[in-house]
């Protein structure tokens, strides 16, 4: 399959759509839902229901070295938007219907519960500062505190039990224990567990509260990349005022 794949990218050379549509039909056929490369664990399915398409899409794409650049394909790897950039339909074609199901629980369940995470965060933040209380490291705890019930290490034991997650090395410090992959599958164990301990109502105040953190930190990047690209502008045009010109 990986061979297949890096004689497709290098038949679409830099054709932008073709190249993505062949890491997306590449991943619709994976078998494995997990894989240790280099003595790296890649968990692509966590909890057994949300599939990470990104992290396979960049196993695939750097081992298919250099076809298609890195500084292109990360781009595209990097913005969370929910269907790769492609209309609903069309990413639902590509991946399959059991992966772009998956996709949207990894979407709702991982990446907007870190966004909403955040967004609480910052709300406590600023009544502390309206308030005019001292700044201090306790908003986090009180994020986790407000949507789940407990703070993060006591959340993280009942994880572990839950879970039965084996320690990385034997005789670690609980914080040392973790790890991308284990991240994710906590936040996936807490969306869940706010699920089941939230009405109706509240669930959808705080997916929205998600989806709308989510899209400001998008801009926000969005514009940092702009501006980077104008100071990228500025320099090359002051190089070529600075030039010599010939006699």
């Amino acid at each position: 399959m990986l061979s297949r794949l890096k004689a497709d990218l290098e038949r679409s050379g830099s054709t932008e759509e073709q190249w993505k549509h062949s890491v997306l039909e590449t991943i619709a056929k994976w078998p494995l839902a997990n894989e240790n490369v280099a003595g790296e664990q890649l968990d692509y399915l966590i909890g057994g229901e949300a599939f990470d398409w990104r992290l396979l899409a960049e196993r695939l794409l750097t081992e298919c070295g250099t076809v298609i650049e890195s500084e292109i394909w990360w781009e595209w790897l990097s913005d969370p938007v929910l269907f790769a950039g492609f209309e609903e339909p069309e990413f639902m074609r590509l991946v399959g219907v059991d992966k772009f199901r998956s996709h949207l629980s990894y979407f709702y369940g991982i990446t907007v519960e870190q966004a909403l995470i955040v967004a609480v965060e910052e709300e406590i933040t600023h009544r502390r500062v309206g308030a005019g209380r001292p700044l201090s490291d306790q908003s986090l705890e009180l994020a986790y505190e407000t949507l789940y019930g407990n703070t993060r290490e006591q959340l993280w034991e009942v994880f572990k039990l839950e879970t039965d997650m084996k320690q990385l090395r034997e005789g670690w410090r609980h914080r040392d224990e973790h790890s991308i992959s284990s991240e994710d599958a906590f936040t996936y164990w807490q969306f869940k567990l706010r699920m089941d301990q939230s009405d109706p109502a509240r669930i959808a105040s705080d997916t929205r509260k998600g989806l709308a953190k989510l899209e400001r930190m998008r801009q926000n990047n969005v514009r940092r990349k702009k501006l980077l690209q104008a100071d990228e502008l500025q320099i090359q045009m002051g190089r070529r005022k600075r030039r010599p010109r010939k006699a």
